[in-house]
């Protein structure tokens, strides 16, 4: 009995067309990878742009239910139990909104007057890579942004306006190397 040894064709891929689809696949990581980075930077732009008009709005919400004053400041130290408003000015390490109730900006009293913790945002996630600052110097004074009983923001009997201005480390111009507008963000009291 003869048996018949059929030739069986090899499936694969020879290596010309694996070098073409590395090359090609080479080629779009090229095109892709910095418009990733670009969107990923805008991304965090826009995140931290929505935790402070959070933050504002809650406060701003608290202070007309409340009927009372609301502070929203910087903190150094937003993990901890009762953080506390912090000096420098840099809004990018964190922030908190809180009911005021003697109005000093400063989170203490005891009950059934205690101030009242409302928003929390902890900056370390975007350390480095994200700036916020304000240019309104009733806001720069005391270093934070308070909102009477009507809901308006005041210090003082002074109004307080102006930008909150949130950028990264991008190139000031507004536009890089490849061409793609620079992201930044303002958040108007």
């Amino acid at each position: 009995m003869l048996m018949k040894n059929p030739m069986h064709k090899q499936n694969g891929f020879t290596l010309t067309e694996l070098m073409i689809t590395v090359a090609i696949a080479a080629i779009l990581l090229a095109i892709g990878v910095p418009s990733m980075r670009e969107f990923i930077q805008n991304g965090r732009i826009t995140a931290v742009t929505n935790e402070l008009v959070s933050a504002l709005m809650v406060a701003r919400s608290e202070a007309i239910r409340k009927n009372t004053t609301t502070c929203v400041c910087p903190t150094a130290n937003a993990n901890v139990v009762t953080p506390v408003c912090a000096a420098n000015g840099n809004w990018e390490t964190g922030w908190i909104a809180f009911s005021d109730f003697n109005g000093d900006c400063v989170i203490n009293g005891a009950a059934p007057a205690a101030d009242v913790l409302l928003n929390v945002w902890d900056g370390s996630q975007y350390a480095g890579q994200i700036t916020v600052r304000n240019d309104d110097p009733t806001i720069t004074l005391d270093n934070t942004v308070r909102f009477n009983s009507r809901g308006e923001p005041f210090n003082n009997g002074v109004p307080q306006t102006g930008n909150f201005s949130i950028c990264d480390d991008r190139p000031i111009s507004n536009v890089d190397a490849q061409g793609n507008v620079r992201m930044a963000s303002a958040v108007i009291v």
